[in-house]
């Protein structure tokens, strides 16, 4: 009897046991989920600041449809406007990610003035980054058409070299105020500074088009030639008492993303010019600069994230660093969702003949097409150049941006015609 007592409690006993090992287990999972949750909701949140500072690019829409109107005998000049927004995104993500990867670090100071010998050193590279991308458009321009017009070049080394010292500084005080407010730059500083950058480049672009064609482009390429005389003295400078590793490994690397980059910019041109034709110009036109950049800061968020985390050590390509990444992706998601429905209401409100659901089924399926085909070419870049030895932060971005411009005007294309928008 006694015996069959013990056997009953100990029977008891193992099965509390177990279940309390159970409760503890649902509880560590309810936490776990909570935390993952929590890390979705606070990119999320995050990310919707950062891509709604993208509304400002209809200010650059409203440009390139009246631009494309007055323009419409020079289509020359719009071949070569993707490669221009894309050096942009290139310079812009190189910059972006090594600065909030620096901050992260500590390798990078908060303020202009008194900052680190790196930052100074960076700054001079982007620029002498900047003019050998005016010189890689020239070139890629005059080997797919063959021509030697001033116009065209005039546009392209102008902009480039008016935009770039503006775009380095706004992309500083933006990353240092963020990173003051305790705030992730890697979410919050790509897609801020880009939208200002792709408004201020459209305008520049635009106005200096209108002049370079009614005369004026040999003066702009004097002048262009100047500025790129200047900022390649500085890289000198700094290649003598900088430091010479961050601007020849930065130029080395940089030159090469620039390169492969704008290449695929070239084809991105190609595209618009066909979208161009196919109709509905000026929906096309006002949405065009806000869904590259809305693709484009939604890779580079994703991108910055994956370069910090992997300097940190917080992502090593394993199922486990996977999982808990993917919460960032959907967080991301939410906020790109919301984002798209406000834009269409927007958009539809000034354009009145277009409805809002129009806007949002040509905007966000794009977005949407674009988002899953850029995903695995982003963890495919971050890891190829990981393992040989590179910095990500000087390919993920560059790279990820350029085709991002390219799928995404490949997107708009392809749902504009699935819908059979007119």
């Amino acid at each position: 009897m006694l015996f069959t007592l013990a056997a009953h409690g100990e029977t008891v006993g193992s099965t509390l046991k177990n279940i309390a090992l159970y409760v503890l287990r649902l509880s560590r999972s309810l936490i776990d989920f909570l935390e993952e949750f929590e890390d979705a909701y606070s990119t999320a949140k995050q990310s919707a600041l950062a891509l709604f500072v993208n509304l400002g690019n209809l200010l650059a829409g409203l440009s390139i449809n009246s631009a494309f109107r007055s323009l419409k005998g020079h289509p020359r000049v719009f071949r070569v406007y993707p490669q221009v927004l894309g050096t942009r995104g290139i310079l812009t993500g190189i910059f972006s990610a090594r600065t909030s990867t620096g901050l992260h670090l500590g390798s990078i100071g908060t303020n202009l003035r008194g900052n680190t010998k790196y930052f100074y050193s960076m700054v001079s590279t982007m620029l002498v980054l900047a003019s050998l991308s005016a010189f890689i458009i020239s070139f890629l321009f005059f080997l797919s058409s063959f021509s030697t017009s001033v116009e065209v070049y005039a546009v392209i080394c102008t902009t480039i070299a008016a935009v770039s010292p503006f775009s380095l500084a706004v992309i500083s005080i933006v990353a240092f105020q963020v990173f003051k407010k305790k705030l992730d730059p890697d979410i919050l500083l790509y897609p801020t500074s880009s939208v200002l950058n792709d408004i201020v480049i459209s305008l520049v672009f635009i106005e200096i088009a209108r002049l370079a064609i009614l005369g004026h482009g040999v003066f702009f390429v004097i002048t262009a030639s100047l500025l790129s005389a200047f900022f390649i003295a500085l890289g000198f400078y700094t290649l003598l008492r900088g430091e010479k590793e961050v601007l020849l490994s930065t130029l080395r690397e940089g030159g090469l993303a620039l390169l492969i980059g704008l290449t695929i910019e070239l084809g991105t041109g190609l595209i618009l010019s066909r979208l161009l034709e196919v109709g509905g110009v000026a929906k096309i036109a006002i949405l065009y600069p806000v869904m590259l950049s809305t693709l484009g800061g939604s890779i580079s968020i994703v991108g910055s994230m994956l370069t910090t985390r992997l300097s940190t050590g917080e992502f090593d390509f394993s199922t486990y660093s996977f999982k808990q990444f993917g919460q960032n992706i959907i967080g991301l998601q939410m906020a790109s969702l919301v984002f798209h429905s406000s834009l269409s209401f927007i958009a539809s409100y000034l354009m009145r003949e277009v409805t809002p659901l129009e806007f949002f089924t040509l905007s966000y399926l794009s977005h949407l097409l674009g988002f899953t085909i850029m995903m695995p070419i982003v963890f495919l870049t971050v890891y190829v150049t990981n393992r040989k030895g590179l910095d990500p932060d000087n390919f993920v971005n560059p790279i990820e941006s350029s085709i991002a411009d390219f799928v995404e005007t490949v997107s708009i294309l392809v749902v504009y015609r699935t819908l059979g928008a007119d």
